[in-house]
């Protein structure tokens, strides 16, 4: 069978028919069990430990048919047996299992997954919520909904989804040795830096509306005003008011003692495996346990939800769907019950508030903070005339707007080439007044996109997007030998500017600098690695802003080889760890390896 017969075969597997009815009660009539795995009189809900188990062993079943014939005779094989495994059980646990087999194995990884728009547009359509008026408070019940933009973007929902698939709680099966599972290394710290920048992200573009940052949800009596109706099939809507209920077999009351047994865990750095004190010697080991993982340091009672830490992460989230007012015999969740629609309720991000809460706040407490008394041999320059220089005006990071650079879009375009042309030589020490194609002002705007349904009809959604760009670094390399430099690039808005959890990572990259080099270097926007590496909606890489003009402000941190640790890492660095007593995060604008800029963020709107 050829590849595109198999793609073709996998578009049809992985696409979800629209439910005939919302009353569709498929849990049984004693209620949710959380120790059962799925069957047909269950909903599959890969928050339950027994149900991912489920799809885990699914999915090592797909790699072991595709050990046995590699190349396309062993993928129809899986192709098959996940076609008969979904008429026979919940065909979503097949799905889930067959994503996780794509994501895994080698040979999956040669399929193309739709995008969720596609495979399954009835999950993605807008709400269309009613809009209160912008004149009232921010905070009143009500006001989330002028982010539904936000939370409803397929994008965003798809990227929740896959993660959901790359980083499963349990780990994956091991390609090579499927009965065998694979826990990556820093799975847990990576899983956490990715709900800790979405909360970043969601916080900004709150502050655009002159919202409040989201409130963490630690308190399970306090009645939960944000109500949401998704308007979905499948899917029961959550009037204002309600407060958290268990369900059968896991109380409210052992959720909260889960809560105070973390919490206390990050206030003093110790978690107790029965009666024995134990040191937290890393963030992964606490995001373990919370998550829970094999890791846990609960171990073999990591699955039982009743277990002495829980899975206290992902019962949270089950909790939450569960959430429906006494009168409701529908038996349907709310869309938190879903990967592919749970950041579309607001619930989804005071959950992970709190949850973040506890992971730095065993940060903030108890990890050293990081080494930054050594500078990278690289020049960036804060100013270049004489007298006071004004802060974050740095002439070495330039930006311009992508229908501003002659012939950009022209496939043998040299960016490159054109950088050092127009920013280097003799333009060394122009500053950027002196270069009419750069900009201190980017541009967002909100689009309507159509969503296509399997009738051939079309309904609009709205998507925010950005003006295309372009950063044009000039740095120069201050020893006379090559260097290998990792350059990352972070966002924030001016408010936020003194917490290190609201800066968004925005792209890092590595380059190779020539000794005594005066380099410019041509980054575009769309190469952004939390896109292309990360996942992330390219048409969400920035906030929304504001119609008079939002103040942000760009940081590039360069670092060398000999400062790439294994402490330091990728996630989030150099914001992912308390800053030395005395330092702030605005002394870093004053590193010669450290630029900085202030940038206006401008919403188009109409």
């Amino acid at each position: 069978m050829s590849r595109e017969a198999l793609n073709t075969r996998l578009g049809e597997l992985l696409s979800r028919p629209e439910p005939e009815s919302h009353a569709i009660p498929r849990a049984p009539e004693g209620g949710l069990s959380l120790f059962e795995p799925p069957s047909p009189e269950h909903r599959f809900l890969p928050s339950l430990p027994a149900h991912l188990e489920q799809a885990l062993s699914t999915a090592a079943h797909f790699m072991t048919l595709a050990n046995a014939r590699p190349g396309e005779e062993g993928l129809a094989a899986v192709l098959d047996a996940a076609k008969w495994g979904a008429l026979l059980g919940d065909p979503e646990w097949v799905r889930y299992a067959l994503r996780l087999f794509l994501a895994h194995h080698p040979e999956g990884r040669a399929l193309t997954v739709p995008p969720l728009h596609e495979r399954a547009p009835h999950l993605v359509l807008p709400s269309r919520r009613t809009m209160p008026p912008r004149k009232g408070s921010p905070g009143v019940p009500g006001a989330e909904v002028w982010l539904d933009y936000f939370r409803e973007d397929s994008g965003l929902n798809e990227a929740v989804e896959t993660w959901r698939v790359l980083y499963p709680a349990a780990g994956h099966p091991d390609p090579a040795q499927p009965s065998r599972r694979v826990l990556p290394a820093r799975h847990a710290e990576a899983f956490w830096h990715t709900h800790q920048q979405l909360l970043a992200r969601y916080d900004t573009e709150r502050l655009s509306f002159g919202m409040p940052r989201t409130a963490p949800l630690q308190d399970f009596t306090a009645p939960l005003n944000e109500a949401y109706d998704s308007r979905l099939p499948g899917f029961a809507p959550r009037p204002p008011g309600l407060s958290i209920q268990g369900v059968p077999g896991y109380g409210v009351e052992d959720h909260a003692t889960r809560r105070d047994r973390l919490c206390a865990a990050a206030s003093s750095g110790l978690l107790w495996h029965g009666d024995t004190p134990i040191d937290i010697d890393s963030v992964e080991q606490l995001a373990h346990t919370v998550e829970s993982t094999p890791a846990s340091l609960d171990g073999e009672a990591w699955r039982d939800p009743l277990g002495p830490h829980g899975a206290y992460h992902h019962l949270g989230e089950l909790l939450l769907a569960c959430l429906r007012p006494p009168r409701d015999k529908s038996g349907l969740p709310g869309v938190l019950a879903a990967p592919a629609t749970a950041a579309r309720d607001p619930l989804f991000y005071r959950w992970h508030r709190h949850v973040d809460d506890i992971l730095d706040g065993w940060r903030s407490t108890h990890e050293a903070p990081h080494d930054l008394s050594e500078h990278t041999p690289v020049r960036m320059r804060a100013w270049m005339t004489e007298g006071p220089a004004p802060m974050h005006q740095s002439p070495d990071l330039l930006l311009c707007l992508d229908k501003d650079v002659p012939g950009l879009g022209s496939p043998d375009f040299d960016g490159q080439r054109w950088g050092e042309e127009q920013f280097g030589g003799e333009h060394w020490d122009g500053r950027p007044p002196s270069f009419p194609m750069t900009t201190h002002v980017l541009h967002t705007h909100l689009a309507q996109r159509p969503v296509r349904l399997p009738d051939g009809s079309e309904v609009l959604k709205p998507r925010l997007e950005h003006e295309p760009f372009s950063y044009f670094l000039r740095m120069e390399n201050l020893l006379p030998r090559e260097q290998r430099v990792t350059v990352r690039i972070h966002l924030v808005a001016e408010p936020f500017v003194d917490e290190r959890r609201m800066w968004m990572e925005m792209d890092g990259f590595v380059h190779t600098l020539r000794p005594s080099e005066r380099a410019v270097i041509f980054r575009p926007s769309r190469l952004a690695s939390v896109v292309n590496e990360r996942g992330w909606p390219a048409h969400l890489l920035l906030p929304r802003g504001r119609r008079e003009g939002m103040l942000f402000r760009f940081q590039v941190t360069v670092t060398g080889e000999g400062q790439e640790t294994e402490t330091s890492g990728e996630w989030g660095y150099p914001f992912n760890r308390p800053f030395p007593p005395g330092q702030r995060i605005v002394d870093l604008s004053k590193r010669p390896d450290v630029a900085t800029r202030n940038i206006w963020l401008i919403h188009e709107e109409g």
